[in-house]
């Protein structure tokens, strides 16, 4: 048999492999002359596998499938390559490698070296199976067409009056918003596009549901069926309003209440005349244009238009995850163990939850890893597919979060998973935050102590009139994103009455709890981590989290990191070292973590924590997808992996985050573990105040003023270059701040350590003046001993590799490339013990501090080539007894930090 008739015979065993695992699919397939190795169809898009035998031809299976590209067969192509002993018998067995091809990869514009750059995946064909089954994402382009919509929502509005603007706000319970600078915005702008938002989601669902409703008038309905379809609901400006709302009317006679009730309630909101008629018809146009190629956009895009509609982040701190980061972390929570997936009653008693659900990703990423499993067991028929799916959105997910037209969206994007679903046991919910009739509710986290008020579509005004609600059961998984947001921002949408109630009725909650100190009410994340932990299921369960990078290393942090590592099996911690994604949400900057925890009930002790940091955080769900393979696999890729045991975690040391490189985290780990020789800095020195204390009570001047007192206020890296500094500005006590002026002026030191840095610039982690000051970016450092020469000798340990290593292993982590340093933080660096190791080393580093006081520094990206560091380098390793090799690789490996460069990183 030829080498081409043996590939002929793996194309078509793979098609049969595809065809098990829920991907049907042809092998050598003609069409327009030219021959397709394997073609499948995915979510209505033709998906083509151009296939070579052995993994050396990776070159040629690129050059073939760039071909079906330039062809115009597809959009979609893999490239694949089968082992080069791979048999028809065995290949269900065998590893193969694949790579995706696109237009944009394999196009017409695409240049020679581009086959050689491509980036290979390898796996079983259930691997190859589930990257399919995601391709379609990687040319949906949702962040192109979520800004189209969002614009063509933005045109929308300013057709419309500021009359009907605020009416369409109250008829849908939207708040006002503060005004902004332009003259479009009257307060209600926002409101009013989130309301047209409803429609378009409805106009959305509208299209899908074309080949869903019965060919039957449901019992009941008398009038015409079956409903107008979205085209010729638009057919005239005129009744364009009207059509929608008859259509929609019908529609309810199935179901589909939380879509429909509150697109109509919208509708109703708006006047009938001809200008606005015109409104609707044009959106309708656009929306129209878009369900033509919502294929692989799904919640992708809804979701995403949402997060460009919902500007609220500032005030209730919803940060939606990006799919690509709900695709990885129910990758990591949801694992093979979990359930028989190939049993339908097994996976329908599963119960999952997000308590701040926002527009559902968490939740369809769920199902989406649920349909993997399942897949992976082989096909059912199509009736068993459509209940399968249909108890998942109505018996498996349960959601709740404070936004109405969030809820909305979850509950429209559900529902395009299942078209057929029973709306009315969909449980998704908006829970009620503010006062209403004299009563405080603070949403879903009136599960602390009961049950949340939950709101009936679609106005939401009104409260749900069938007496209390059913609790929700305990959950197999809870799988959340909770706001975040500093203290003085919560819920500033609300009068000044409003928002002392809802503070006042969150400390009621949490009065009197056990876990009280492990959360911090200037955000809500912990508060909603705890409340996870407490809709698990007793005996098993997964609680699965999206938040800030902080908690992981911040003080304020550790009381939550111990309730975790003491009361849950801490599985899995995944962080970001990706200068251009350092987050997992979309529309914000935070550094962000995913936190897998466990139930754990064996008497067995609890294994270590997985620490997974990743140089390159995947953009898209098929990048997240071969991530997670790469993981469950323990195959090497753009990531480290660390193991921390069960008693560092418990103690709550979670520090493993602050590094791409092992190395570095265990060096850090040697210093804080070694008491001797590394005591704390709040050992041996007073620390404070801070600087936004100097900033309060003192004013500055670029002239002299009538206390004579300076201070170093900035820090400018240009100027800031040695170890020594000098003040930079006057200040003066503010009217009516003398006293606490006074006092902070008696804590001023000649030794300063830093506040914030901005890594990739910065030269100095210490300065010493020649003169005792305060500083607005600095915070004074006052040895116990009293003694010039302990300051100048900590300066010298501080800006070594060693010093550097220290404070950043520490670092709050909210902006890996800029961190800043609470005094707590400052406290607990590791420092020398100069008592114990005597006089000697002391005089060894406050002479290095003489003799290079002066020299300029480089910026910490050039450490491992700046002589004057290596100079104060060799000092502190003579004087602390240190490994000189160990030292020089810990300059070179904080030189390639991808925190400390701000690029991605290279070996």
């Amino acid at each position: 048999m030829s080498r081409h008739e043996d590939e002929n015979l793996l194309n078509g065993e793979l098609a049969r492999l595809l065809t098990e695992r829920g991907i049907p699919a042809q092998a050598e397939r003609r069409e327009k002359r030219k021959k397709m190795d394997v073609v499948t169809e995915v979510d209505g898009l033709r998906v083509v596998l151009e296939a070579e035998t052995g993994f050396k031809k990776k070159r040629q299976a690129i050059k073939d499938a760039d071909a079906r590209l330039k062809q115009g067969l597809t959009n979609l192509v893999f490239a694949v390559c089968y082992p080069d002993s791979a048999t028809v018998a065995e290949l269900a067995r065998a590893t193969v490698a694949w790579t995706l091809r696109t237009r944009a990869e394999g196009g017409a514009e695409a240049r020679e070296g581009d086959a050689a750059s491509a980036r290979w995946s390898d796996g079983g064909i259930g691997a190859l199976a589930e990257a399919i089954r995601q391709a379609p994402g990687e040319i949906s382009d949702a962040d192109k067409t979520a800004q189209q919509l969002s614009d063509a929502l933005d045109a929308a509005v300013q057709r419309l009056s500021g009359k009907t603007r605020a009416a369409l706000a109250r008829k849908l319970d939207l708040p006002r918003t503060k005004k902004s600078q332009t003259e479009q915005d009257d307060g209600y702008f926002t409101a009013a596009k989130r309301g047209l938002l409803v429609v378009a989601t409805a106009m959305l669902f509208h299209h899908r549901l074309r080949d869903h409703l019965p060919a039957e008038a449901p019992d009941g309905w008398e009038d015409a069926w079956p409903p107008a379809s979205p085209a010729s609901c638009a057919e005239r400006p005129a009744t364009t309003i009207l059509a929608h709302r008859e259509a929609w009317r019908a529609i309810l006679a199935v179901d589909y209440r939380p879509v429909f009730e509150t697109a109509i309630a919208a509708l109703d909101a708006l006047p009938a005349t001809p200008d606005t008629g015109q409104m609707v018809r044009d959106l309708a146009g656009h929306i129209d244009g878009i369900a033509g190629r919502t294929v692989g956009l799904r919640h992708d895009l809804l979701g995403r238009v949402f997060h460009r509609v919902l500007d609220t982040a500032r005030y209730d701190g919803s940060f939606y995850t990006s799919t690509a980061a709900a695709t990885l972390l129910a990758a990591l929570a949801i694992r093979e163990e979990d359930a028989d997936w190939s049993d339908p009653d097994a996976i329908a008693r599963l119960r999952i939850c997000d308590p701040a659900c926002g527009t559902g990703t968490l939740l369809m990423a769920a199902a989406e890893r649920i349909g993997t499993l399942r897949g992976r067991q082989g096909t059912l028929d199509q009736d068993a597919e459509a209940l399968l799916a249909e108890a998942l959105v109505e018996e498996v997910l349960w959601g709740y979060d404070i936004n109405l037209t969030a809820t909305h969206i979850a509950a429209s994007t559900l529902g395009m998973l299942s078209p057929k679903t029973q709306f009315r046991k969909m449980n998704i919910h908006r829970t009620l935050l503010g006062v209403f009739k004299g009563e405080t509710y603070v949403g879903s986290l009136e599960f602390l102590q009961g049950q949340p008020r939950l709101m009936t579509w679609p106005s939401m005004a009104q409260q749900v009139d069938t007496g209390e609600p059913e609790p929700p059961p305990p959950m197999d998984l809870v799988i959340m994103n909770p706001p975040f947001t500093r203290d003085s921002l919560r819920h500033d949408q609300f009068s000044r009455e409003d928002k002392q109630a809802i503070k006042a009725r969150e400390k009621e909650l949490l009065h009197g709890q056990t876990y009280r100190d492990a959360i911090d009410l200037s955000g809500a994340s912990p508060v909603f981590t705890v409340l996870g932990t407490q809709m698990l299921r007793s005996n098993q369960g997964t609680l699965s989290v999206v938040l800030p990078s902080m908690i992981p290393t911040a003080p304020s942090g550790a009381e939550l990191r111990t309730l975790l590592g003491v009361s849950l099996y801490v599985d899995t911690v995944v962080s970001s070292h990706d200068p251009e994604r350092i987050f997992f949400s979309e529309n914000t900057n935070i550094g962000e973590v995913l936190l897998v925890c466990r139930r754990w009930n064996s008497d067995e002790p609890k294994p270590p924590t997985r620490f997974i940091n990743l140089a390159e955080n995947p953009a898209t769900p098929l990048g997240a997808l071969d991530l997670a393979h790469r993981l469950e696999r323990d195959e090497a890729g753009r990531h480290t992996v660390q193991w921390i045991d069960a008693d560092r975690i418990a103690r709550g040391d979670w520090n493993a985050v602050n590094f791409l490189s092992p190395y570095l985290v265990e060096a850090y780990r040697t210093l804080t573990d070694s008491g001797r020789s590394h005591p704390t800095l709040a050992d041996i020195a007073d620390v404070g105040p801070e600087g936004r204390r100097i900033r309060d009570s003192y004013k500055k001047s670029d002239m002299p003023t009538a206390s004579g007192r300076r201070a170093l206020w900035h820090h400018k890296t240009d100027i800031t270059t040695s170890m020594r500094a000098e003040t930079d500005v006057f200040i003066e006590p503010k009217p009516g701040e003398r006293r606490k002026a006074d006092r902070y002026w008696e804590q001023r030191s000649n030794l300063l350590l830093p506040h914030r840095l901005w890594l990739p610039l910065a030269r100095t982690a210490a300065v010493v003046l020649d003169e005792r000051v305060v500083g607005s970016r600095w915070t004074p450092c006052r040895p116990h001993d009293g003694e010039e020469r302990t300051a100048l000798a900590l300066c010298a340990y501080l800006n070594s590799s060693i010093g550097i290593l220290a404070l950043l292993g520490g670092r709050d982590n909210r902006k890996p490339s800029y961190p800043q340093f609470s005094l707590d933080a400052l406290r607990s660096l590791p420092v020398p013990n100069f008592r114990a190791l005597g006089d000697g080393a002391r005089e060894m580093l406050t002479a290095a501090f003489e003799r290079l006081k002066d020299e300029e520094l480089l910026p910490f990206p050039y450490l491992a080539g700046d002589p004057v560091r290596s100079e104060i380098d060799d000092a502190v390793t003579e004087a602390l007894g240190l490994d000189a090799e160990w030292v020089a690789s810990i300059r070179r490996e904080l030189s390639r930090e991808p925190s400390v460069t701000n690029r991605r990183y290279e070996a």
